[in-house]
């Protein structure tokens, strides 16, 4: 029987959680499916890509074979998507990175409107930056992503957007440089965006057992518990029942009915 090799790209911070989580995810598929497909090697690649040095490297099976990253219309169409979200829906909230002399000005900001009239730091590559971009939205970007913590506490703009299980932990990291930086108490954005797996078009022996394994962890529940094992203290400090919700609309991404937004 075949082994199965998936090659990924090894996360530039060790204790990086969220990396541990797509890493356990990924790994609890392989096993889940070696009674069908038989044995397998996970193998962490070290180089750093941005996504679409990583999107060159996937089409040619080129370094690494699957990439885990935000939906894309365009990737889709030259690689195999697994559209399975691995988050579940958690990658759709984001919480705002704000100055905390700001605090006022953003308890005042009710709906996308009054959102528009803020300016957001975003990386130059992010799939967000483009939603962000084809609203309209003020946004200043950058190539550097230690970067943008020093451009917010500057005033440079107004907001970083993190995703839930980002937003405590970058800013907690930094401290006591970013002593005046807070997590803004009352919003939180909503814009749909999952997190899939993309294999290299070569493979697609390989998509097909992960496809199998991420539906099978759905069917046993244990997907769910994999994702509370690394977020479930972020969902419950994020408290987004408590919060003002912006909906923004991703004109790339087609929803999932496998999605159980948190």
């Amino acid at each position: 029987m075949a082994v199965d090799t998936i090659k990924l790209l090894k996360p530039l911070l060790v204790d990086d959680k969220r990396s541990k989580h797509k890493n356990e995810v990924i790994i609890r598929a392989l096993q889940i499916t070696a009674e069908e497909f038989g044995p397998f090697i996970f193998e962490p690649i070290e180089m750093s890509m941005t996504p679409k040095r990583a999107f060159i490297s996937l089409k040619r099976n080129q370094n690494i074979n699957a990439y885990i990253g935000p939906s894309g219309e365009a990737w889709g169409n030259e690689v195999i998507t697994i559209k399975i979200p691995i988050r579940q829906g958690l990658l759709n909230y984001r919480l705002l990175l704000i100055h905390q002399s700001q605090l006022a000005l953003f308890s005042k900001v009710k709906n996308l409107d009054d959102l528009s009239q803020l300016n957001a730091g975003l990386q130059h590559h992010w799939a967000t930056t483009k939603v962000f971009e084809s609203h309209g939205l003020k946004v200043t970007t950058t190539h550097n992503f230690e970067g943008l913590f020093q451009m917010l506490k500057r005033s440079r703009f107004d907001y970083i957007p993190r995703a839930i299980y980002e937003a405590y932990d970058e800013l907690e990291s930094r401290q006591p440089d970013l002593k005046n930086i807070v997590v803004e108490p009352t919003l939180a954005l909503y814009l749909p965006m999952a997190t899939h797996i993309y294999i290299s078009p070569q493979e697609p022996r390989i998509a097909r057992r992960l496809e199998i394994g991420l539906r099978k962890l759905i069917a046993n529940g244990e997907i769910k518990t994999i994702l509370d094992k690394y977020y479930a203290e972020d969902i419950s400090r994020a408290n987004l029942k408590n919060r003002r919700i912006i909906k923004i609309s991703n004109p790339t991404y087609r929803g999932n009915n496998i999605e159980n937004n948190q």
